[in-house]
């Protein structure tokens, strides 16, 4: 397992690094906010396709060398492109080894731990997220100070030491022999046929893509935009701003592990998210307040989000499969609102966009609640939700 949390950490040390360098670099080059979204929605459309080609492969045949044959060598790919980027495309073709490296990523990486921690797979998961999040605030802080003290190509050079530096557990982990199999020995015939997936389980995929549109170009393009040019935050602000924000998220979601998913805290995370995003765009000096306010929101959905999805896979012999199929539609809704959150801001301004984010955020919160609260669905009518939530990691 250590292995597995050293190539957590490093993964994810880049992800938020990337999440925040990028669009600022590309701010920096003077692209317009349309040709950032552009760039940036590139990634969810190629992860959700290569991700589920992933998923399929490491079902059938196991996981372990994925981290080594495509993580490893995408993320060192990713970030040297990025160095070496002067034009848009060049930017473009970044983000398609970006998605690579994620979709080698979250294709295996439960399997992974259920393999690893036989009767510890609770324990291992809630250690794994914890780890995330930890690596995805210092990231963002390094991202942040990097550029502000030492530029973008150093910044980058950093995150490219880092992407080098995931070849090492990547390399242990195959030389080990680490590569089970799932426990069921699905059979290719059987992997293709009948998939027997109730309308739940798409409702649970339709509540996902809600949350998905409250959430990912909001702090992957829209929110760096704003503090930049809006609000005029240099690079460090935002920076420290972003470690934050996932610092928060990831403290109320392992503190909140325990308590009940029901609806007082389905209420006040809709209105935190919604109250925050109202009033988000004419803020000014209370921003930060506001913009905290939405890390708890997250913190507090991450508990329904996770949830929901184990209920959908739970017992299923196709794990990595299935959970990417369940993503599709969020992911598509990713692609698409970064494609057009740039237009949308040029022709109604950020105060509407905002607004949506905070009302897609409480119908993700009122599904969620809904499918939770459905006890027809669970497969053990005694099974506490969040034991549920404990074996899942995020996806």
């Amino acid at each position: 397992m250590k292995r597995i949390l050293t190539i957590t950490f490093l993964n994810f040390f880049i992800s938020g690094g990337l999440t925040l360098t990028i669009p600022l670099l590309l701010l920096e080059r003077n692209v317009n906010i349309i040709e950032i979204g552009l760039v940036i929605s590139t990634l969810p459309l190629v992860f959700l396709i290569t991700r589920l080609l992933i998923a399929a492969i490491a079902d059938l045949k196991g996981w372990s060398r994925f981290y080594l044959l495509l993580n490893w060598p995408a993320s060192l790919l990713a970030t040297l492109l990025y160095l070496s980027a002067n034009s848009t495309p060049i930017f473009l073709l970044g983000k398609i080894a970006e998605a690579c490296k994620e979709s080698a990523y979250w294709a295996v990486n439960r399997t992974a731990i259920f393999s690893l921690a036989p009767n510890r797979e609770e324990k291992e998961a809630t250690k794994n997220t914890a780890v995330i999040f930890l690596a995805t605030a210092i990231g963002s802080a390094i991202a942040g100070l990097g550029i502000y003290t030492l530029g973008f190509s150093v910044t980058l050079g950093i995150f490219i030491a880092a992407s080098a530096a995931i070849g090492i557990p990547s390399a242990a982990l195959w030389r080990a022999g680490q590569n089970f199999k799932p426990k069921n020995d699905v059979q290719t015939r059987e992997f293709l046929g009948s998939r027997n997936y109730g309308r739940k389980f798409w409702v649970v995929s339709i509540a996902l893509l809600f949350f998905s549109l409250a959430y990912y170009s909001l702090l992957n393009l829209l929110l760096p935009v704003f503090m930049a040019q809006r609000l005029g935050y240099n690079y460090l602000t935002i920076g420290l701003f972003y470690m934050l924000f996932n610092a928060i998220a990831g403290i109320i979601t392992l503190g909140t592990l325990r308590f009940q998913l029901g609806t007082k805290r389905a209420f006040l995370q809709s209105s935190i998210a919604f109250f925050a995003t109202a009033f988000l765009a004419c803020s000014n000096l209370y921003f930060p307040a506001l913009f905290l306010a939405l890390a708890a929101a997250e913190g507090l959905g991450m508990g329904f989000f996770e949830a929901i999805i184990a209920k959908a896979t739970k017992n299923r012999s196709r794990v990595s499969f299935d959970i990417g199929l369940l993503h599709v539609p969020m992911r598509f809704a990713e692609f698409i609102s970064l494609l057009y959150a740039g237009i949308a801001v040029e022709a109604v301004g950020y105060a509407s966009i905002f607004i949506f984010s905070g009302i897609f955020f409480a119908i993700f919160s009122a599904i969620a609640l809904r499918l939770i609260k459905n006890n027809e669905w669970l497969s053990d009518q005694n099974c506490n939700y969040n034991s549920k939530l404990l074996s899942c990691v995020t996806s």
